[in-house]
C-alpha cells in the first residue's frame, strides 16, 4: 500500500470521527435540563404552609378568651349567711373540698386551765350537712384555689354564732358523700378520757 492510499484512508476516518463527535455534542446540548431547585422550592412551599398553619393556630389560641374570671361564690340562699373559716391542708380534707360540697364541722375543744381538774378536752360535732359556697379567696387563680386555706360555708344565723365562738378552737371538716343528708344524734361528742379508757392505767 502506497503512502497516498494511507493518507486517503486516514482522512476518511478523521472525517467520520469528527462527524460523530459533532453529533454527540449537538445531541447533549439539545436535551432539556430540569431545574435543580425544584425539590428545594417544594420543600420551601411545604415549610411555608406549616409555618402559616402554626401561626394561625397560635393566633386562634391567643384570641380565645379565658373563661376563668377568678374564684366565685355560690349564691347564699334566702335567710342564711355566708361565713368563712381558716383551715390547713389536714383540717380542710387535703384539698378535696369543692364549692357545692356538703361538710360537717368538728370542733376540738380544750378545757380552760381552771377546769382541768374536773373536765377533759373533747371533740364535738359542731355543725352538720353544711353547704360549701366557695374555697380560697375571691381573687385566687386555678392553681391557688387547689391549695385553699379558707372555706366559706352557708349557715343559719344561730349556726354562725356557734361557729364564730368555736373558731378559738381547732376546727376540722369532714366531707360528706353526695346525697348523704343523715344527721347524727344531738350533742354528739367524745371526751379525751374516753379515748384513754382501757389504754392508760
Amino acid at each position: 500500500m502506497n503512502s497516498k492510499k494511507i493518507w486517503l484512508i486516514a482522512m476518511v476516518f478523521g472525517l467520520i470521527a469528527a462527524g460523530m463527535m459533532y453529533f454527540l455534542v449537538t445531541e447533549n446540548t439539545n436535551q432539556t435540563v430540569e431545574p435543580a431547585t425544584t425539590a428545594t422550592e417544594d420543600e420551601t412551599d411545604e415549610e411555608a404552609k406549616t409555618a402559616k398553619a402554626s401561626g394561625d393556630e397560635e393566633e386562634s389560641q391567643t384570641e380565645e378568651p379565658d373563661e376563668f374570671t377568678g374564684n366565685e361564690m355560690i349564691p347564699v340562699s334566702e335567710g342564711n349567711r355566708a361565713m368563712t373559716m381558716e383551715l390547713t391542708d389536714v383540717t380542710g380534707v387535703a384539698g378535696f373540698i369543692e364549692a357545692g360540697a356538703f361538710v360537717d364541722v368538728v370542733g376540738v375543744m380544750t378545757v380552760p386551765e381552771e377546769y382541768r381538774d374536773t373536765q377533759h378536752d373533747s371533740a364535738t360535732l359542731l355543725l352538720e350537712n353544711v353547704k360549701v359556697l366557695a374555697i380560697g379567696h375571691a381573687a385566687d387563680d386555678k392553681e391557688t384555689m387547689k391549695r385553699y386555706q379558707m372555706v366559706t360555708v352557708e349557715l343559719s344565723p344561730k349556726q354562725g354564732l356557734a361557729l364564730g365562738f368555736a373558731t378559738r378552737y381547732e376546727l376540722y371538716l369532714m366531707l360528706r358523700q353526695e346525697g348523704d343528708n343523715k344527721l347524727a344524734p344531738k350533742d354528739t361528742h367524745i371526751h379525751e378520757d374516753e379515748l384513754h379508757e382501757g389504754v392508760f392505767k
